[in-house]
């Protein structure tokens, strides 16, 4: 089974959409947040990714650390963000947008893979920070 990739509405007016990946073979979905702050900035749309070399061990770094900021045009080919782009700001109803791996600049598979070693460490991390809480009320 293969990889799949989307972006969908989200109706949050800091965070109207969302890309979404699946792991075609583990079957895990990670989702991310396209942020933009600035709704009538049609250009400033970007996504925090997950990036594993910045990432030291749980409990040894602030998360947001571990997160790089990506435009969405230095993800995106030119006629998939227009695409995004339309569908964000000319229409008012909700909208799924299935990608390909033609529709980016950045390898999908790349981006994926790295997104879910950012689950596994965000895992990680709950389980340091109980591990720590366990042991101050011990």
């Amino acid at each position: 089974m293969q990889n799949a990739y989307k972006i969908a509405s989200s109706f949050e007016a800091n965070c109207p959409a969302e890309f979404v990946m699946k792991d075609g073979k583990k079957q895990k979905e990670v989702t991310i947040g396209i942020w933009n702050p600035e709704p009538d900035d049609r250009d400033d749309l970007y996504v925090c990714l997950f990036n594993p070399a910045e990432y030291e061990t749980p409990g040894l770094n602030d998360w947001d650390d571990a997160l790089d900021v990506f435009q969405m045009d230095d993800i995106l080919t030119p006629d998939a963000y227009r695409q995004l782009q339309s569908a964000l700001f000319n229409y008012e109803t909700p909208f799924e947008m299935a990608l390909s791996e033609k529709d980016f600049l950045i390898h999908p598979t790349e981006i994926l893979e790295d997104e879910l070693k950012g689950e596994l460490a965000k895992e990680q991390m709950r389980t340091h920070e109980k591990q720590q809480q366990f042991d101050m009320e011990m």
